[in-house]
């Protein structure tokens, strides 16, 4: 489990990243590859991107700004790939 602090629009988050944050991260990305090769199913992958989001932020706090959390998912999903090339 790893604890960052991030900025984002000035504002300071701590994300914890731990196994389940690592899952959705990795969930996420699939779901953003699929949504740009399967437009039939786009709907349904917006619901599913939305639902998945929404765990991730689940291990940032304070509570992430509506403003900040496409530059919150973002940094999250820097710190996995910093995370997963050690």
């Amino acid at each position: 489990m790893t604890v960052e602090k991030i900025k984002v629009n000035n504002r300071e988050y701590q994300v914890t990243l731990n196994d389940q944050t690592q899952m959705y991260v990795m969930k996420l990305k699939r779901l953003y590859q699929q949504s740009y090769s399967d437009m039939d199913s786009f709907d349904e992958i917006s619901v599913e991107i939305s639902s998945t989001i929404n765990n991730i932020l689940k291990n940032v706090s304070p509570d992430v700004k509506d403003g900040d959390m496409d530059g919150t998912i973002q940094q999250i999903m820097k710190i996995y790939e910093k995370t997963t090339k050690k």
